[in-house]
């Protein structure tokens, strides 16, 4: 049996992605293909994601204890709100490869940390 093989489970999730680019966790993600895939294991989307983003196909963004996966691999970064943990895209500042005296980038994360618009207007 072929280890890339494209099996259901892995095309729902990716069809979830194509659909949904807010930044879920893996709870998120098997909580909507369990709807889709009623035997499916919390660990099967897991491994699926995992191997997903080994595969280049998703970025993860780690905050604290949380794990959330980005269908988005270009270059970007990230605004995580304190107060209700949304993740929002930052706008791309690097566009393509960055040379940058002997050091050539190839790739970078960054997270900001703060509240988000929205959780400003709430709290007024």
């Amino acid at each position: 049996m072929d280890a890339k093989r494209k099996t259901i489970q892995k095309m729902e999730i990716e069809k979830f992605f194509y659909n949904n680019k807010n930044h879920p966790t893996a709870y998120d993600v098997y909580n909507y293909i369990k709807k889709k895939i009623p035997t499916i294991s919390f660990a099967t989307v897991y491994n699926n994601l995992n191997s997903m983003v080994e595969e280049g196909k998703l970025i993860e963004i780690i905050d604290g204890d949380k794990k959330r996966f980005d269908p988005d691999t270009s270059p970007h970064d990230h605004f995580i709100c304190i107060k209700c943990g949304k993740v929002y895209d930052i706008e791309k500042i690097i566009k393509g490869e960055i040379s940058y005296k002997n050091f050539k980038v190839i790739s970078h994360t960054t997270y900001i940390k703060g509240i988000c618009e929205k959780c400003l207007k709430n709290n007024k």
